[in-house]
């Protein structure tokens, strides 16, 4: 995840660097794909997050009960 955004970073200060419009279009689209991968990767990061916490909260509650 981490990886992606700062790959998206280096890529987007590469933009400012050429001067041809084909490298202007390459760089933005590898751009957009190295920030929709982060997008991607952290949201997958969080919903897992969320889940574990959640099965932890059903433990518990389940531990509770039987008690």
């Amino acid at each position: 995840m981490v990886l992606s955004l700062l790959l998206s970073w280096l890529i987007w200060g590469a933009h400012g660097l050429e001067d041809s419009t084909e490298w202007r279009v390459f760089i933005g689209i590898y751009t957009g794909a190295a920030v929709g991968c982060f997008l991607i990767l952290f949201a997958v990061y969080w919903v897992g997050r969320l889940l574990r916490a959640h099965a932890q909260w059903l433990a518990e509650q389940q531990q509770d009960q039987t008690r």
